[in-house]
């Protein structure tokens, strides 16, 4: 194990150095890139990018000013991910949830809009199909308010409404300072401008296959690409460290095995009608045949329960662990897998600051330490299963 935790401290600092690595854009172009050049130096011949469609998104810029207070920035304001282009000024149209449900009734043609509504914590698909209706209806911005149930309240979620749908309109968040400014001064006149666009887009997975001289087939996996604006570094830099030194550590074990590893895009996109990402990979692949699934998403953050969660445990020998076994939790790249059958085993930190898709996703949330050891656990448990 001698150089894991130094190799763990490169690979965070090489991938989290692309600060935004949403779909679509160069940092998790770079990401994968990196990735695939790792599993070369490690001495992987078989490695690839395999390619999907999806929507991309281009950020250029964001204004979001009260025009009535000197033109000051709206406090911690970022744009939506997926967010189109506007420029919109004017006293913005409050939307309480009551306003939601008759909306065709209100007036919200080229307005902002203010939406004063928390839907359950993770009802991405709910926040969504708000953005999506005032799109239909011709309004010209909205801003959300970040869920403080799921999210930290320092900072707002870039994706706590990503819809690739949108036509023309604008979408903004702010978390907890930002909205009580907002609330403070509702007859202020504001103005929104984002220059932004989505693009039809080729993501790529990225994988290392180490061919066994035997039938069985396990694979490790992870997610490069991130929410917007930040270095995404527990979600999901994290886990590519995770995969990479995998990749090295079992390259020359358990020779009779064919190990997988793969890192996927498009993890944080919203699914659409076509498949991406883990989906993509598992439907492109339909003649292999799995015996586990080791994912790693978001492990190793200070102050935080090490967990992992299992689907299938009865699929798997009997088997003890450092960490709480804990129920799968149909959370992320795991659940392609769940659902065709393969036995999972999601490594995962139930942190107790709740920084994932903000700007304050840094290095800084991890303990290098608990990385490391999350690897050395999941080469041990790979030894027990094969």
């Amino acid at each position: 194990m001698e150089n894991l935790y130094k190799n763990i401290e490169k690979h965070l600092h090489s991938v989290c150095f692309h600060p935004s690595r949403h779909v679509g854009s160069p940092g998790v172009a770079a990401a994968a890139d990196y990735i695939e050049k790792t599993f070369r130096e490690y001495g992987y011949t078989d490695v690839k990018q395999e390619l999907f469609d999806t929507t991309g998104w281009r950020f250029g810029h964001m204004i979001f000013v009260d025009l009535d207070n000197g033109s000051i920035p709206v406090p911690g304001a970022l744009a939506c991910f997926f967010s189109r282009s506007t420029d919109v000024e004017g006293v913005p149209v409050w939307l309480t949830e009551d306003d939601l449900k008759r909306l065709d009734a209100i007036d919200v043609k080229g307005k902002l809009c203010v939406v004063e509504f928390f839907s359950e914590s993770a009802d991405i698909r709910g926040r969504n199909g708000i953005a999506e209706d005032l799109d239909k209806l011709g309004a010209a911005g909205a801003v959300f308010i970040s869920a403080p149930s799921y999210h930290t309240n320092r900072a707002p979620s870039s994706k706590i409404q990503r819809s690739p749908y949108l036509k023309q309109l604008g979408t903004a968040v702010v978390a907890e300072k930002g909205a009580y400014y907002l609330a403070n001064h509702k007859n202020h006149r504001y103005r929104l401008i984002i220059d932004a666009d989505t693009f039809p887009h080729k993501s790529s997975n990225v994988v290392a296959i180490r061919p066994g001289t035997g039938n069985k087939r396990a694979i490790f996996g992870c997610h490069h690409d991130a929410a917007p604006f930040g270095q995404a570094a527990s979600d999901n830099a994290s886990g590519v460290a995770c995969v990479l030194e995998m990749a090295r550590l079992l390259k020359d074990q358990l020779p009779e095995w064919t190990f997988e590893f793969a890192s996927f895009d498009a993890e944080e996109y919203c699914i659409g009608p076509n498949p991406v990402g883990s989906d993509s990979y598992v439907k492109s692949h339909p003649e292999r045949k799995w015996e586990f699934f080791m994912n790693f998403d978001s492990v190793g953050m200070h102050f935080g329960q090490d967990v992992v969660h299992i689907a299938f445990p009865e699929k798997l020998p009997e088997f003890d662990t450092i960490y709480t076994k804990l129920p799968f939790k149909n959370g992320g790249d795991d659940r392609s897998f769940q659902c065709i059958g393969v036995p999972v085993l999601w490594f995962n930190t139930h942190a107790e600051f709740q920084d994932f898709h903000t700007p304050l996703d840094t290095i800084e949330t991890l303990d290098f330490s608990k990385i490391t050891r999350c690897i050395e656990e999941a080469v041990r448990l790979t030894k027990k299963f094969c």
